[in-house]
């Protein structure tokens, strides 16, 4: 373990090989620990304040580990900027300075690829598509010739996904071995690489996606998405549980339904084929060099019986969807006193969702109206899948190798797009089934478009630390998760109950916990401001103050400021009542969905007294160093809605457990995305700045104090508006040589 940890020491390697590069205590202690797990085939739970330089921690072992026993380390991380950190620059800069023969890769998954068959097949049907469609696949063509990975992502242009799901590769209409294009394909290309890298880049979407199927198979020896494994480190794992519980959730939705039609037979209007009329058109030119081939019963069918189903088909799936929203719009509406669950239920639609209990399959709509719209979509369905499944039988059946040539790569595809609607079918009738599994969570959610509402039925796991330790903790050797934002109170218990890591369900697993503190020095850069004359959240004057605090902050710190909402509405509201005046006073505004977040981080950081308005991504994940960020002001503390369909079953689950839901479970959610909040402000040695939060709960609720012990200690000042800006310039004047030394 020494000779490791001496790289990152005073003397070490990286101090006489990196300029600017300062040995940290908590960076060694966090490698140290790093290499016990390794060598212990242990779990590590650790949380590293910013400026601890976690990556290096994390790395090196991991490298280092690889370079003796030739074994491979998975990193799984959040965001893709991470991903991009650690590929670009940190895992070269280590693997150049210590001179090792170690290979490292990003892996995407099979969708970010350009399938050169589809492509080539799209070549000879261009005739067929419309116009605007033409000129993005002709893009693709002329941007394909110089393509070095293949990914979307490398494409210089956008692309619309209706035209991307033409071109991407997908696992079901994948040939493999047998595509003539397999040679040069950039997925198995990308494939081979991972199987030659000793460090695996990855997200936690397919982390966990290469996990369950080795759970299924119970492979963890041999390739299955992912090569062979026995270490993963899991970066920004604090989103661990919300990407494992929607990963394993199961969602049907009114326009995946609509689109699996339109790509098997497109509407006319649509000015895209379908991939039945480009089965029919390649059947009829077949038949027209070869009259003898039987093809009029296949013919027919692709005339008459498909078309007259599927335009029955489409009625059916629209009729049962609207049913939903008309069963929705009741709820709503309802005001009936002699139905106590109905009334208590109305506020449990959470905007735009509502949670599925059993009392609603014994409601008068769901049992007349929807019930059995569903169970006829199903059948519906199943009789069109039916359909297309005698299809292939017979198309495969006849003996004719140039009509087997020339419609297999479409008969591929249209086999993958029956495999989906069959899954969709599966899926339906779950919601057919009772409603009294408690480790399941049921919910309607929609999503109004600019043609319809999109409605979403979605079926998931409650609890999904079973899941985790089946198919990860008590499978891999050693797992590392790590974050700046894993505690509550400086305490693991939360992180380590909601991921399965007990004594419970792993009795004879070893985790350690760390906690590495920041090294910069909050108490000179950052002063936290909370105005104690502001009314408390649920006030109807609320909106109205915070709006002009906020105005009052951007003044106070001349702008370069971050505000946090925790509702889009809000933001919105803000935006109505301020942004002629910041426009007028020279603060330029940018707010969230004016464009994507780099391009909105990149106008910010460039742009001189800049103010940005966001709502939840911008809470992590964001880093703006030195003057370009020097006032955050979180309006809310961020706890989640308690009328959520997930969180208000997990609620109910700790209550029915003896627990306290509030103390237990929404108080600790709530510090790890505030932490995150708060962490946008510094983000090196020399910045400075005011946290500005309007929600005064933080100093005068019992736990607010929890929220404030999660902190790193800082400058506090807790006053009334007229004292508080004051005190806010002040601070930023005193503070004002710290921005000399980031020059």
């Amino acid at each position: 373990m020494q000779h490791i940890l001496k790289i990152i020491q005073a003397d070490g390697l990286l101090t006489r090989s990196w300029k600017g590069f300062e040995p940290r205590l908590a960076q060694q202690q966090m490698m140290a620990n790093i290499i016990d797990a390794y060598a212990h085939n242990h779990v590590a739970l650790i949380e590293a304040g910013t400026g601890t330089g976690k990556s290096l921690a994390y790395l090196i072992p991991a490298l280092m580990w690889a370079h003796t026993h030739r074994e491979r380390t998975v990193i799984s991380t959040n965001t893709i900027t991470l991903q991009e950190q650690l590929l670009q620059k940190d895992i070269p800069a280590l693997i150049s300075t210590l001179n090792l023969d170690i290979k490292a890769t990003l892996v995407r998954g099979m969708g970010n690829y350009l399938c050169l068959r589809k492509l080539n097949d799209l070549q000879m049907e261009l005739p067929l598509f419309a116009g605007e469609e033409v000129v993005q696949i002709q893009k693709i063509e002329q941007w394909q010739a110089n393509a070095v990975e293949g990914v979307r992502t490398e494409m210089p242009f956008g692309v619309p996904t209706t035209v991307w799901d033409k071109v991407c590769a997908e696992n079901e209409t994948c040939s493999y071995h047998e595509c003539p294009f397999y040679q040069s394909c950039y997925f198995f290309k990308a494939r081979r690489q991972a199987q030659d890298a000793h460090l695996l880049v990855v997200n936690h979407h397919l982390l966990f996606c290469d996990l369950e199927k080795r759970a299924e198979s119970n492979n963890y020896s041999e390739t299955c998405i992912l090569p062979a494994y026995r270490r993963v480190i899991l970066d920004e794992a604090h989103h661990i549980e919300d990407i494992a519980t929607e990963y394993f959730a199961n969602r049907v939705q009114r326009l995946e339904l609509i689109s699996l039609l339109s790509k098997l037979a497109a509407e006319k209007q649509s000015g895209s084929p379908g991939k039945l009329s480009l089965l029919k058109d390649r059947l009829q030119k077949l038949q027209q060099y070869n009259q003898k081939l039987e093809l009029a019963t296949i013919l027919h069918s692709l005339n008459a019986d498909l078309p007259i189903m599927r335009h029955q088909l489409n009625d059916c799936i629209h009729q049962t969807f609207d049913q939903i929203i008309y069963f929705l719009e009741d709820l709503k509406s309802s005001t009936k006193p002699s139905s106590e669950k109905l009334s208590t239920e109305q506020t449990s639609i959470s905007d735009n969702k509502l949670r599925l209990l059993q009392h609603h399959n014994n409601h008068p709509h769901w049992s007349k109206e929807i019930n059995p719209r569903i169970e006829n979509l199903v059948e519906f369905l199943r009789k069109y899948c039916q359909i297309l499944v005698n299809l292939e039988l017979d198309l495969k059946a006849i003996d004719f190798d140039r009509l087997q040539e020339n419609t297999k790569s479409i008969r591929l595809d249209i086999q993958a797009l029956v495999s989906r609607l069959e899954l969709n079918v599966s899926l339906l009738r779950k919601f057919l089934t009772s409603w009294q599994d408690l480790t399941k969570v049921r919910w309607i959610e929609t999503q109004p478009l600019k043609s319809l509402i999109n409605v979403h039925l979605v079926d998931a796991t409650l609890d999904v630390s079973q899941v985790l330790v089946d198919f990860m903790f008590s499978k891999i050797d050693t797992v590392v998760l790590c974050s700046a934002t894993l505690t509550s109170n400086r305490q693991f218990n939360f992180v380590r109950d909601r991921l399965g890591l007990t004594k419970d369900l792993l009795p004879d697993q070893i985790i350690s916990e760390n906690i590495y503190d920041s090294p910069f020095d909050y108490q000179k850069q950052v002063l936290l401001a909370v105005p104690t004359d502001m009314p408390m959240p649920s006030h109807p004057d609320f909106n109205k103050a915070a709006y002009e605090c906020i105005w009052k902050a951007v003044e106070a710190s001349q702008g370069q400021v971050f505000v946090l909402f925790t509702s889009y509405n809000m933001l919105k509201g803000c935006v109505e009542v301020l942004a002629k005046r910041l426009q007028e006073q020279g603060y330029p505004l940018f707010k969230q969905g004016e464009g994507n977040r780099q391009t909105l981080l990149h106008q910010f950081k460039t742009t001189n007294r800049a103010v940005l308005f966001g709502t939840d991504s911008f809470w992590e994940g964001v880093d703006v160093a030195g003057e370009a960020l020097r006032c955050v002001v979180i309006v809310k503390l961020p706890f989640k809605v308690p009328s959520e369909p997930m969180i208000q079953a997990r609620t109910e689950s700790i209550v029915q457990k003896g627990g306290d839901a509030f103390m237990d479970y929404s108080i600790p959610q709530a510090i790890v995305k505030f932490k995150q909040g708060f962490g946008r402000l510094i983000r090196q040695r020399h910045d400075r700045g005011c946290i500005v939060c309007l929600d005064t709960r933080l100093v005068n609720k019992h736990y607010g104090k929890l929220f404030i012990d999660s902190l790193p200690a800082c400058e506090k000042a807790y006053l009334r508006q007229a004292q508080l800006w004051s005190k806010m310039v002040e601070f930023y004047k005193k503070t004002y040589y710290l921005t000399k030394k980031n020059t």
